[in-house]
């Protein structure tokens, strides 16, 4: 072998191994879970929102029209319930982080009803 390809070899050797990339322990973001957020909109003229993400509730009170975000790390089922005090059109609509609707709800609620629906939210 020749003498002046030695260094030759040597130099291309070196950029190669220090212009790869190591994952697992340069990146300061590896490991890391990043939330989502989805939105519930409730349109009513007054009404009550109760909704619970995995063993938390929430309760929201809406008068007119309101958007509710949401956030979460994993696969959970959203459940919703609303209430109302007097006879009223009331719409529920829910989407995911990625803006996909999973439902879009008219309703005609009379005095004193509520309903229960549940939503699975999925992390894709």
């Amino acid at each position: 072998m020749d003498i002046k390809k030695i260094p030759f070899l040597v130099i291309c050797l070196s950029i190669v191994s220090v212009s790869c990339k190591k994952d697992a322990h340069i990146d300061p973001i590896t490991n890391v879970v990043l939330a989502k957020s989805g939105q519930i909109r409730v349109e009513c003229a007054d009404c009550t929102l109760t909704y619970s993400i995995l063993s938390e509730s929430y309760t929201v009170n809406v008068i007119s029209s309101k958007d509710i975000s949401f956030s979460y790390v994993s696969d959970f089922k959203l459940t919703t319930s609303i209430s109302t005090e007097t006879k009223q059109s009331i719409r529920l609509a829910v989407f995911d982080s990625y803006g996909r609707q999973l439902s879009n709800e008219l309703d005609v609620y009379t005095a004193g009803e509520y309903k229960t629906d549940s939503f699975n939210i999925k992390l894709d």
